[in-house]
């Protein structure tokens, strides 16, 4: 999932991660910070890139109003983004941008997520049952998480730093859940709400080694 067509079009690896940043997240004004963070670039590359994009008209300077952190539990383990502060300059994709609904089809298409990318970077974390990709894998920022990972003796540390390796190339911050394998097999049974707001939902089951999501 890195910038294949995309990179080579623009011929500048920021902007190319910068652009995907913004239509990835059409709703959401980001200061540099942000968006430096979610695309893996320095501050420095970010500021001349919206610069240049806001030249272009593809984004613009608005107010953020921030991002309410998810509701979270024992189970559920991911960031929660920080409220902008108020005298922060944000940026969002400006939904005037004429050509806006091409370019965001066209990001879309050139830079598709690659599923093998996430198995590969979770596949040090623990002894993995499951892997399920929802929410932004699918084009659908509403489902309640991104990524579900069923794993047996989870080292933390390195479920978060693969987590955190996949977030510039996604352009977004990854909400997980993380459960053992008995523990989602029980959820399965009892139709806990937070699996099926997954599985009656766009999904891709990328690993499946008990055959419970059959």
């Amino acid at each position: 999932m890195d910038g294949g067509f995309l990179e080579k079009l623009i011929g500048n690896r920021a902007r190319t991660r910068v652009i995907r940043v913004f239509i990835f997240n059409q709703t959401e004004a980001m200061t540099v910070a942000t968006v430096a963070k979610r695309a893996g670039v320095s501050t420095q590359s970010v500021k001349r890139e919206i610069k240049s994009l806001e030249n272009l008209g593809i984004i613009s300077k608005g107010k953020s109003a921030g991002i309410q952190p998810g509701k979270s539990s024992k189970h559920v383990r991911g960031k929660k983004s920080k409220r902008t502060a108020p005298h922060e300059d944000a940026w969002c994709t400006n939904p005037q941008f004429k050509h806006l609904r091409a370019l965001s089809s066209f990001i879309h298409e050139v830079s598709p997520i690659r599923y093998d990318n996430i198995l590969s970077a979770l596949k040090n974390t623990g002894r993995l049952s499951a892997v399920i990709a929802s929410g932004c894998f699918m084009g659908d920022v509403t489902r309640p998480v991104d990524l579900i990972v069923v794993a047996d003796n989870v080292n933390e540390d390195r479920l978060l730093y693969a987590i955190k390796s996949l977030e510039p190339l996604s352009g977004r911050e990854i909400r997980y859940s993380v459960f053992g394998s008995p523990e989602f097999s029980y959820r399965l049974t009892i139709q806990d709400r937070l699996i099926r707001d997954i599985l009656d939902y766009p999904h891709m089951v990328l690993l499946d080694r008990t055959g419970v999501l059959k």
